[in-house]
């Protein structure tokens, strides 16, 4: 398994937020997580998502 450092977690949130600033709607916004969760995949299954929404 591999485990992030304290920066790389930190840039990733950066990374995020900073998009999610730029959006306008919270459907921008589910539409980015979206986004995000199609390309981390094996991180959530569509089960957690959708009861996290």
């Amino acid at each position: 398994m591999n485990v992030m450092t304290d920066k790389q977690m930190q840039f990733i949130a950066w990374l995020i937020t900073t998009a999610t600033d730029k959006c306008q709607t919270m459907d921008e916004v589910r539409e980015m997580n979206k986004e995000i969760r199609k390309h981390s995949a094996g991180l959530w299954g569509e089960d957690e998502t959708e009861k996290a929404e």
